[in-house]
């Protein structure tokens, strides 16, 4: 029985019926305790700590990748085109930090990483590569990686990556992404559904970017974008798409792309996305092996995968590579990454909703007196 068969009602098996029921009021339960949660915030008994800085918050209403990650770097990029000064905070997850109080400089915006994987995690690891001049903190108390950030850098912006659920601090601007395939999962929340709040949160997002628009039919695509603006009205919507970009290496530089049959590997949210990506344009595939999103290699699962295919080309994905290309034998077969970057249209606009922000920020008059939530 798969879970994405049964909480998408595709299982109707008497057993998948059952749980579906039993699931419904822990489903209501999650929602009412959340919004029991987030009322001392609505009645302003509860304050949001306020940073100096604009803060900027990439994430989305649905547990599972929509592309933050992607998305972080291209604002990151976007931000630092137009001269700003950028530092990113992002809680890390899966690395050993977590169990420790306080924050970690994962990069000082210098080109060189300080902090491995498995004690920064994978996309904190990540975006110091893809953003080599832009410092990068992690922590999960956003509060005390983001007064680090301002105290060591100085930076004119703070994104936070993943950070629409932590609701102590005070943000500028909602970024929301949501997966144009499936915007708002089955429509329940945790554990009915796939969704961390209900979509009727959605109204407090500044920018709403619908990723893999690419993946629907324009009629769908149609529909999604009026519910959207039905439940954000004052939002600014964007497509996206997840787009290759090329192929590095194992030590991360530019490399020809796989010839012939490859195995591929992925601890990601969706590796079957990442799978039917790489079918899609063209490239064969002995085997695809999927891990839990920021799986943890060792090099007894190293191992497992060679054993299986010792002559194939490995291909996984850039957010894999940075914790597996260290396990990697020396003398292993060739290993790939592909690299993503998320496209959105109407790019220049998007530039421009940013630049407002920051320009709001300046003026003591930020948007986010927009009711919270």
């Amino acid at each position: 029985m798969k879970a994405e068969e049964v909480l998408s009602g595709e299982d109707r098996s008497v057993g998948a019926s059952v749980l579906r029921t039993l699931l419904v009021p822990l489903a209501l339960l999650h929602h009412v305790g959340l919004e029991l949660y987030l009322l001392p915030f609505r009645l302003g008994v509860r304050k949001r700590t306020k940073l100096s800085v604009p803060v900027i918050s990439i994430g989305n209403l649905t547990s599972g990748g929509t592309g933050k990650t992607p998305m972080a770097a291209l604002v990151g990029q976007v931000l630092s085109e137009s001269g700003k000064k950028v530092a990113i905070l992002s809680r890390g997850h899966g690395g050993s930090h977590e169990k420790q109080p306080g924050a970690k400089i994962v990069s000082r915006g210098d080109g060189q990483i300080l902090l491995s994987p498995e004690v920064a995690g994978d996309e904190p690891t990540l975006l110091a590569r893809l953003l080599p001049d832009v410092p990068v903190i992690v922590g999960r108390d956003r509060r005390i990686s983001g007064k680090l950030a301002v105290e060591t850098f100085a930076p004119d912006v703070l994104l936070l990556d993943d950070g629409l659920q932590f609701w102590q601090l005070h943000r500028d601007l909602d970024i929301i992404l949501l997966d144009a395939r499936r915007p708002f999962d089955n429509g329940w929340v945790l554990p009915r559904g796939l969704l961390r709040e209900p979509k009727s949160h959605l109204r407090r997002a500044g920018i709403v970017v619908l990723t893999r628009a690419d993946r629907v039919a324009p009629g769908v695509l149609e529909k999604t974008l009026a519910d959207v603006s039905r439940l954000a009205p004052r939002a600014q919507v964007f497509t996206a798409r997840h787009a290759p970009t090329g192929w590095i290496d194992r030590d991360g530089l530019p490399a020809a792309p796989p010839d012939g049959e490859v195995v591929s590997f992925s601890g990601i949210a969706d590796g079957g996305a990442f799978a039917d990506s790489l079918r899609q344009d063209g490239i064969i595939l002995k085997s695809h092996s999927s891990f839990p999103d920021h799986f943890t290699y060792n090099t007894n699962v190293i191992e497992h995968l060679l054993r299986d295919s010792p002559a194939a080309t490995f291909v996984t994905t850039e957010k894999d590579l940075v914790k597996v290309a260290p396990l990697w034998p020396s003398s292993g077969p060739r290993l790939l990454a592909r690299r993503i970057a998320l496209q959105i249209d109407r790019r220049a606009s998007f530039a421009q909703a940013l630049k407002t922000v920051l320009e709001i920020h300046g003026e003591n008059n930020s948007i986010s007196r927009r009711p919270f939530l």
